[in-house]
C-alpha cells in the first residue's frame, strides 16, 4: 500500500511539473503584451527559459512513464490493461504524443530560433526581415505548447479516473473543459489563472 501511495505522489508531481506548456504560453502572451519590437535582451531571455525548459520536461515525462508503468503492474497486477483499458489507452497516447511535440519542439522548432536568434546583438539594429522568420517560427511553438497542455491536461484526467474510477461522461466532460481551457491559454493571457 505505502508502495502505491508512494508511486501516486511521484506521478501526481511529475505531472503537476509537466505544466511547462501552460507557463510558456504565459510567458509567450506575455512576451506580445509587452509590445516591444524584437530586441536582444528581452528576447534572449524567454528563449532561453524556453529552451532551457525541455529537457526538465523530457525528465519528468521519464518519470510519469516509469513510475505510471509500475503502477499500473502493482494495481492490475499486468501490463495488460494498458492495452485493454480505454482510459489508460488514451492516457499512454496522450504521453506519446505529447513526447513525440517536445521532441520535435526541441529538435527541429527551438534550434531554428536560435539560429536566427543568434542574428540579434545587444548593440545593433535587428537584421531586416529576422522578425517576421522568428514570429512565424513562434507561432508554430505556440500552436504546439497549447497542444501539449491539452494532452498533459488528457494525461492527468484520465490517470485521476484510472485512479478514482469516477463517471466515464464526468472525464468527457473535464476533457473538453481542458480543450477550452487550453484554447483560451493558447489565444490570451490569464492574469486571473483560469479567466
Amino acid at each position: 500500500m505505502e508502495l502505491r501511495a508512494f508511486l501516486l505522489v511521484v506521478h501526481l508531481l511529475s505531472t503537476l511539473l509537466m505544466a511547462a506548456p501552460f507557463y510558456m504560453l504565459v510567458i509567450v502572451n506575455e512576451r506580445a503584451r509587452f509590445g516591444a519590437p524584437l530586441g536582444y535582451f528581452t528576447d534572449r531571455y524567454m528563449e532561453n527559459i524556453i529552451r532551457n525548459n525541455a529537457v526538465r520536461c523530457f525528465i519528468f515525462q521519464g518519470t510519469m512513464l516509469a513510475s505510471g508503468l509500475w503502477l499500473t503492474y502493482i494495481t492490475r497486477g499486468s501490463f495488460i490493461p494498458l492495452f485493454t483499458e480505454p482510459t489508460l489507452i488514451v492516457k499512454w497516447v496522450a504521453l506519446v504524443i505529447l513526447a513525440s511535440l517536445l521532441s520535435h519542439i526541441h529538435f527541429s522548432v527551438q534550434p531554428q530560433i536560435e539560429r536566427l536568434m543568434e542574428q540579434v546583438k545587444p548593440d545593433a539594429p535587428v537584421p531586416q526581415g529576422l522578425a517576421p522568420q522568428i514570429a512565424a517560427l513562434r507561432s508554430r511553438r505556440k500552436k504546439l505548447s497549447g497542444v501539449c497542455l491539452f494532452l498533459v491536461l488528457t494525461a492527468l484526467i484520465m490517470g485521476l479516473r484510472a485512479t478514482f474510477f469516477y463517471n466515464l461522461y464526468l472525464a468527457i466532460g473535464l476533457v473538453a473543459v481542458a480543450a477550452v481551457y487550453a484554447w483560451r491559454v493558447y489565444r490570451k493571457p490569464v492574469p486571473l489563472g483560469w479567466i
